[in-house]
C-alpha cells in the first residue's frame, strides 16, 4: 500500500470523520463510474457504492493491506454487481477485461495450466483455508515482481503478453492475432514468464508451496491473484497522461493496449473519472451521510 493509503487507512480505522469524507470523496467516483459501466443505471451504481462502501467498514477487519486501497474496493463493489443480478435471476459474469468477456468459452481455461504444466510442477491451483491464503501472498508476491520487472525494462510486448494470458486468459492463438505476432512467439515468451514465476514462488515458498499448487480446487488462482493485485495496471498519473497524449510512444502503446483491447474494466473507470470534471460530484455527501454510522471509533 502507499503511503497515503496507510494514513487514510488509520483515520478510519480511529473512527475519524473528515478521514471517512476524504475516503468517499477520493473513490467514489471511480468506483460509481465502474458500476455505472457495469449495470447501465446511475441510481443503481449509487447503491451499489453505497452497498461497497458499508462493506468495507464492517469488513475492516478482512483488509490486510497486501492490494492498494483501490483494488480491494473493485474486489467488493464487483462481488455486489454479480450479487445485484442474481436477485434479478441472471448468472451474469462480471469480468475484469472486457477482451475476456468478448472471448469465446472455448478459450477459458486456466491460462497456466495451458502454459507449461511440467515448469510449475502443477496446475497452480491452491488448497483451502490457511494454506490457500499463504499461496496467495506467495504468488502476488510473485506476480508483483513479475510485473515490475517488466515495467522497469519497459519489455511492454513481453508485458502485454503477460496480461493477455495471466490478466484475460487467453490463449495463444488470440495473443497472437490481437498482437500481430505468432503463436511460437507467444509461447516462448510464456514459457520465460512461467519459469519465472516458479522461480520467485520457489524462494519464497519451497517444497510446501508447490505441493500446495499441486491441489486442484475451484478458480483460476493466478488469475484471481492478477485481478486482486493489478501488477501491471497503469498508475493514475499515467492514465492522466495518456489522456493529454503525452506519453512517449512505447508507454503510450501499452495503455491503449491495456485500456482499449485488453479493456481492463477498473483502469476505464479511472480514466471516466479523469475525463469527468472534478466539480459534478452531487453523490458524495448522500454516500458520506448514508455510511458515515457504520465507522467504528
Amino acid at each position: 500500500m502507499s503511503e497515503a493509503d496507510q494514513h487514510l487507512l488509520q483515520l478510519i480505522r480511529a473512527g475519524d470523520h473528515d478521514g471517512w469524507s476524504q475516503f468517499v470523496a477520493r473513490f467514489q467516483r471511480r468506483l460509481t463510474a465502474y458500476a455505472t459501466r457495469q449495470v447501465g443505471q446511475m441510481a443503481t451504481a449509487e447503491d451499489l457504492v453505497q452497498e461497497t462502501l458499508v462493506a468495507f467498514l464492517k469488513g475492516m477487519a478482512d483488509f490486510r493491506e497486501e492490494c492498494e486501497l483501490e483494488s480491494f474496493l473493485f474486489q467488493i463493489l464487483r462481488r455486489r454487481i454479480v450479487d445485484h443480478y442474481r436477485r434479478q435471476g441472471r448468472n451474469k459474469e462480471v469480468p475484469a477485461c472486457s477482451f475476456n468477456a468478448a472471448a469465446s468459452t472455448e478459450f477459458a481455461a486456466d491460462p497456466l495450466q495451458q502454459a507449461a504444466a511440467q515448469d510449475m510442477h502443477a496446475s497452480w491451483y491452491a488448497r483451502r483455508n490457511e494454506a490457500r491464503d499463504s499461496n496467495q501472498q506467495i504468488l502476488a508476491t510473485a506476480v508483483r515482481a513479475l510485473a515490475a520487472k517488466l515495467h522497469a525494462g519497459e519489455k511492454f510486448r513481453d508485458l502485454k503478453i503477460a496480461e493477455g494470458l495471466f490478466y484475460a486468459g487467453r490463449r495463444n492463438r488470440e495473443l497472437s492475432e490481437v498482437l500481430g505476432t505468432s503463436e511460437n512467439e507467444i509461447s516462448q515468451v510464456k514459457h520465460r514468464l512461467v519459469k519465472r514465476l516458479t522461480q520467485l514462488v520457489n524462494e519464497a515458498g519451497g517444497s510446501a508451496a508447490d505441493e500446495a499448487f499441486n491441489d486442484e480446487s475451484s478458480g483460476h488462482l493466478l488469475t484471481a491473484v492478477w485481478e486482486s493485485q493489478r501488477p501491471s495496471c497503469p498508475k493514475r498519473t499515467t492514465l492522466g497522461k495518456f489522456t493529454l497524449g503525452i506519453l512517449p510512444r512505447d508507454w503510450d502503446e501499452f495503455v491503449d493496449f491495456h485500456v482499449n483491447i485488453l479493456g481492463c474494466t477498473f483502469c476505464n473507470a479511472n480514466l471516466a473519472e479523469l475525463q469527468t470534471p472534478t466539480d459534478t460530484n452531487p453523490v458524495n455527501d448522500r454516500l458520506f451521510s448514508s455510511t458515515v454510522g457504520f465507522l467504528q471509533s
